[in-house]
């Protein structure tokens, strides 16, 4: 099939460079036969990739991936190639090497064009596509171009709207987050597919055993020397899968900061030289979080059936920066079935239960994997069975000598029922929906160094099991999972024991001939409904209220979309008259848009989340949060939902110069004529000062741990509003937190964007840093001022063990903020940054300039 064939089903304008028959690789690893043409728009040079189905009487074009300056094209190994831009991802197999390297000598040449060009995904380049968006098949009927819905239109003044709205919301490929995306539309039909054969896997599937061991441990900085052998080598059955978790594996400071560090490489070795005792296995993936380290071998033999293998990591440190806390994750496929390792190191202390609660929230949201074959994202949860692992840190409520005793005498039912994450999970607080296996053991922390003694130190921490193996399943049954160990083992060389747990697992393996004949009837099922009449729905409300939407509170609800009609019904959000996103910046949408059999229903989720520039524009009553959005039924009617709400103004986000302007609370109360004297800082930020100055600036760890977020939000709440601190206990941790994400949320930062780059070139230099004070406006550099101030007497109380070094590095980061920030931020920049600010933290002399 050559390109001769596909130009017949073309426009005069467009031209097919060539087509080729492949193999889409869905999400799941499957290979559909389809084809690729590549096509090229006039003498602009605009290009895009057709798949597209070839029949007999012509083609039905079934995806269009642009080729913008922006979309990413590689080759992953010899046969298969990846297209990918913005959050869609689209892989395909070509039949041969040659084949490959001449699919992708055409692309890299579009995609020369398009960077020339300058033809980008949020650009309006590219409009040639929306011509075969529209369309279902192409037919060639004597030699005449001729296009047929697959699906019923409309006459009259109707069917004008629907072309209309088509054509102006369709002027791109892809679009993102509230956007409309017509190529992430067409594939609705696949996605419904998808679910159908889901509910259907029974029948094309059979069951494959497989035992998994996850082992974790905190190592407390040693190097590996002792054994492995007692805690790794399994005398009874040889696992499948080795799943292996390390934390505190590097303390040093290089590490914390800079994320610099080569432990990793001895303890792989060691763990593999172990494995090797037993059987042939196989590294499949590390990943590494500073001192938190995650490695999953496979027995060699089940490799050839792993696939779609992917990481993730989290920091839960303050701002998200300091790696000594946090979480890593692996996510594959083997057989048919996906399977996630989360090895975790939450907060420490007895008394942080709320923050490691809200750790294990932090490390679930962030995580995130590349997206499905459709475009949506794909979090730990979205796997057949999820595995935690690690130092969990929750300890034992009760007496030291109490549970001590308790202990010797193996009485373990009062003590697990003392347990911190014993009582979080049974109220839903923390790990909902996860399961352990029963603890019959001793609790794995914490030992004198080398001994069987629990601690003696001056602190004598009580014992507790800190360390710990969670599961969680999404489609298994109990009958598909059994525990068949959960133990510690006994290593002296840390202050934790390390644990394990193994499983066996009944994975599912599909048997291709079966699946191909379930696909074929879902197929034709959804083309009979598809094709019988007009669709209609039902929405449950059209008008939504939000009560008093505050800064940084997301609020959710939900309307209810229910096919009333008798076929399939697709809707989606579309935008209004000329506008790009289909709803304001402060809503969220979720689904955007669907897909629903007759006589069901769905949620649909609006989410109102004011942060960012957004709650600038806000807090200075440039915008409100008012919406309407426009429901779109494909080939029905459009149904107008109103979205409305109550925004409390904060002192987030605002400009200094605003905020001085404020002598009483800004939630009730209006600013001071500009001609008024002014406060010299943001009485908002001198309360949050005086209450660390107060009540903890020899607190450990001072603007290194994490707050807890209710807290900070009662904080955000008392002082927009001029409540006393004093009403609810508040840590001086999430105190602390709050002084960074107030300085983080400054509508311009304290060093203005205009002095950025001068501020990175003078790092090197004391007195050029000093100089460059002298050109900020007056209120920033009382802000520095007062700030700077304050951290050189934090550094005088040797109780909170922090150095210079610590500080600049977290306080740079909000202090010192380009106009345009870039996803990631080189090493050299982040220590320029830091190196402006620890200067001054450095040197005592006084500030003032000029």
């Amino acid at each position: 099939m050559d390109s001769v064939w596909m130009q017949k089903y073309l426009r005069s304008e467009d031209v097919c460079l060539f087509v080729v028959e492949v193999s889409s690789v869905d999400g799941t690893g499957k290979r559909f036969p389809t084809h690729l043409a590549l096509v090229t728009h006039g003498p602009g040079g605009e290009a895009a990739l057709f798949q597209i189905n070839p029949r007999p009487d012509g083609c039905t074009v079934t995806n269009i991936i642009p080729i913008f300056s922006d979309t990413r094209v590689k080759g992953i190994d010899e046969h298969t190639f990846e297209l990918s831009y913005e959050i869609s991802v689209f892989i395909y197999d070509a039949p041969s090497s040659n084949v490959l390297s001449s699919i992708l000598q055409e692309l890299f040449k579009a995609q020369k064009i398009a960077q020339q060009k300058n033809f980008k995904s949020s650009g309006t380049s590219h409009s040639f596509i929306n011509f075969y968006l529209k369309q279902g098949d192409l037919l060639d009927t004597n030699s005449s171009l001729v296009y047929t819905r697959t699906t019923p239109s409309r006459s009259g003044a109707s069917n004008q709207a629907v072309a209309s709205a088509m054509h102006s919301n369709s002027d791109l490929g892809l679009r993102g987050g509230s956007e409309y995306d017509p190529v992430k539309f067409k594939q609705l039909n696949d996605s419904w597919v998808n679910m159908q054969l889901k509910a259907r896997e029974a029948e094309f599937t059979c069951l494959q055993n497989l035992t998994v061991f996850l082992g974790t441990w905190n190592v407390n900085g040693k190097r590996p020397g002792e054994s492995l052998e007692p805690w790794l080598r399994d005398t009874v059955l040889t696992p499948d899968i080795y799943a292996i978790g390390f934390q505190e594996l590097d303390l040093t400071a290089e590490a914390l900061f800079l994320g610099d560090t080569t432990r990793a490489a001895p303890w792989e070795q060691h763990i593999l030289a172990t494995l090797q005792l037993q059987g042939d296995y196989m590294r499949l993936m590390s990943k590494q979080l500073v001192g938190i380290l995650l490695c999953v071998y496979v027995r060699k033999e089940h490799m050839p059936y792993v696939r779609d293998v992917q990481s993730g990591l989290a920091a839960v440190g303050i701002m998200g920066m300091m790696g000594n806390k946090g979480g890593v994750a692996i996510r594959f496929q083997i057989y048919d079935s996906t399977v996630c390792i989360v090895n975790s190191h939450l907060n420490a202390h007895f008394e942080n239960v709320q923050r490691r609660n809200q750790d294990m929230r932090d490390i679930s949201r962030r995580i995130m994997f590349s997206p499905d074959e459709h475009g949506n994202p794909v979090t730990i949860f979205d796997s057949d069975m999820l595995f935690w692992i690690g130092d969990l840190n929750y300890r034992i409520i009760g007496n030291d000598a109490d549970i001590k005793e308790r202990i010797s005498k193996q009485d373990w039912a009062p003590l697990l029922a003392n347990d911190q994450l014993n009582q979080q999970m049974k109220q839903g607080l923390a790990f909902d929906g996860f399961s352990e296996p029963a603890i019959d053991f001793a609790p794995s922390y914490k030992y004198d160094i080398g001994t069987q003694t629990y601690d003696t130190s001056e602190k004598r921490r009580s014992p507790a099991w800190c360390d710990r193996v969670l599961y969680k399943t999404a489609k298994f049954t109990a009958d598909n999972l059994a525990i068949l160990a959960y133990r510690r083992h006994e290593l002296l060389s840390s202050d934790h024991r390390p644990v394990s747990a193994t499983f066996l697992l009944k994975v599912l393996s599909v048997v291709p001939d079966k699946r191909s004949k379930v696909y074929q009837e879902i197929v034709k099922e959804l083309d009979k409904k598809e094709n019988e009449s007009i669709p209609d729905a039902a929405v449950s409300s059209n008008s939504v209220t939000f009560k008093d939407v505050r800064y940084m509170v997301p609020q959710t609800q939900s309307i209810i979309i229910e096919n009333t009609g008798q076929v399939v019904a697709k809707f989606r959000f579309i935008p209004k008259n000329d506008e790009r996103k289909f709803c304001r910046p402060w809503l969220r949408v979720n689904p955007p848009y669907g897909m629903l059999g007759p006589g069901t229903k769905l949620d649909i989720h609006l989410t109102v989340h004011v942060e960012g520039a957004t709650a600038t524009d806000l807090n200075m009553s440039t915008e409100k949060v008012e919406d309407i959005l426009i429901l779109h039924l494909e080939n029905g009617k459009d149904y107008f939902i109103t979205v409305q709400g109550n925004y409390l103004v904060s002192s987030f986000a605002c400009s200094l110069d605003h905020l001085v302007r404020f002598p009483h609370p800004i939630r009730t109360s209006t600013p001071i004529p500009t001609t008024d004297t002014k406060l010299s800082i943001p009485k908002e930020l001198w309360r949050i000062i005086d209450f660390i100055f107060k009540k903890g600036l020899g607190e450990e760890g001072l603007f290194l741990e994490s707050g807890v977020q209710g807290e900070m939000e009662i904080i955000r709440e008392c002082l927009d509003t001029g409540n006393s601190f004093a009403a609810q206990p508040l840590s001086v941790h999430s105190m602390a937190e709050t002084a960074i994400r107030f300085l983080e949320a400054l509508a311009e930062p304290l060093i203005p964007y205009a002095l950025y780059d001068q501020a990175l070139t003078s790092s090197s230099s004391y007195l050029q840093c000093k100089q460059l004070l002298s050109y900020l406006p007056t209120v920033n550099y009382n802000v520095f001022y007062y700030l700077i101030s304050f951290l050189r007497e934090v550094l005088s109380y040797p109780d909170n063990r922090l150095t210079p070094d610590q500080l600049a590095v977290v306080f740079s980061s909000v202090l010192l903020r380009p106009k345009s920030e870039p996803d990631t931020l080189d090493e050299a920049t982040i220590k320029k940054k830091a190196d402006f600010v620890y200067h001054f933290l450095i040197d005592n002399e006084d500030l003032k300039v000029g």
